[in-house]
């Protein structure tokens, strides 16, 4: 494996970039960070010191315990804007922090939040494909 195959776009991944083309999420674009971003990492384990010990049984997180902890992660850390999200009535939706703890939280969402952890995988290893892309071209 070539040491190119496995870098990844560090600063991209702290500032995050739009990703598109979702699977089954329509025109849906998302601007985030990259999953593993420093805030993330530091409020997921601020999040996880502060869970008392009967969410932790055997030193294992709780499963609902951690899909809060996640969720909270990608309002704060992750989801920074979304393009291409429309209500029931077709108007467009702007970002709204209220709407994004919403759709990020909430089980009938759970698709959306989805997606987010999905763009934020991918974050990371665009630029890295692209420079590929442009390698291959020359």
């Amino acid at each position: 494996m070539k040491l190119s195959e496995i870098r990844v776009d560090a600063a991209r991944l702290e500032e995050g970039d739009w990703v598109g083309d979702l699977p089954e999420m329509g025109g849906l674009r998302l601007k985030v960070r990259g999953i593993n971003n420093e805030k993330y990492r530091k409020a997921q384990q601020r999040m996880i010191e502060a869970l008392p010990r009967s969410k932790k049984p055997g030193g294992r997180i709780d499963p609902k315990a951690q899909d809060e902890i996640t969720s909270k992660c990608l309002l704060e850390t992750v989801l920074i804007d979304w393009d291409g999200l429309e209500g029931d009535d077709g108007k467009p939706l702007a970002y709204d922090r209220a709407m994004a703890e919403r759709l990020l939280t909430e089980p009938d969402y759970r698709r959306f939040r989805e997606a987010v952890i999905m763009a934020a995988a991918q974050v990371g290893d665009r630029a890295v494909e692209a420079e590929k892309a442009v390698e291959g071209n020359s």
